[in-house]
């Protein structure tokens, strides 16, 4: 985002001038604009809220702060009102269909990160036959999860 935005006007023009004259800048324009159009800040602040250390909370905002100004310098040089660009309709019904089962996997597997993390380690002598079987099974669990989100935030077509 930060190489997107500019204050000065010139520098705007320069952009939007390279997006309208140069194919492959505006395909990563679009490739950018696929890629934040994705993203969801609940999902993340879950993640953060169950996972990271309270000292490190800033981080998460700064990341969300940063993604919401790559939003804006994405539309701003696209010249677009939305940051799904023409296929605004396309993405609004793939992710009315795709949210659904792929938001309920990422809160699925930030549950189990943090079980696994309270867990003992593999060396330790607390982690007895029985735990080290659990664990066995969350693991197999936590990769299924990963393997579920990639699969549902693959690109059709």
């Amino acid at each position: 985002g930060a190489g997107l935005n500019s204050e000065n006007e010139d520098d705007r023009a320069t952009l939007r001038e390279m997006y309208e004259e140069w194919p492959w800048f505006r395909e990563i324009i679009s490739l950018i604009s696929m890629l934040v159009s994705k993203t969801d800040f609940s999902i993340t602040k879950n993640y953060d809220e169950l996972l990271v250390d309270p000292d490190l909370m800033s981080l998460g905002d700064e990341v969300r702060t940063m993604l919401v100004e790559t939003r804006q310098a994405v539309i701003d040089v696209s010249g677009s009102k939305d940051i799904s660009g023409p296929h605004v309709q396309l993405m609004r019904a793939s992710s009315m269909i795709r949210n659904p089962y792929v938001d309920s996997i990422n809160v699925v597997q930030a549950e189990l990160l943090k079980v696994l993390r309270a867990m003992p380690a593999d060396d330790s002598s607390d982690l007895t036959p029985e735990l080290k079987e659990i664990k066995k099974v969350r693991i197999d669990a936590l990769l299924l999860s990963i393997k579920g989100i990639v699969q549902g935030m693959k690109n059709s077509g």
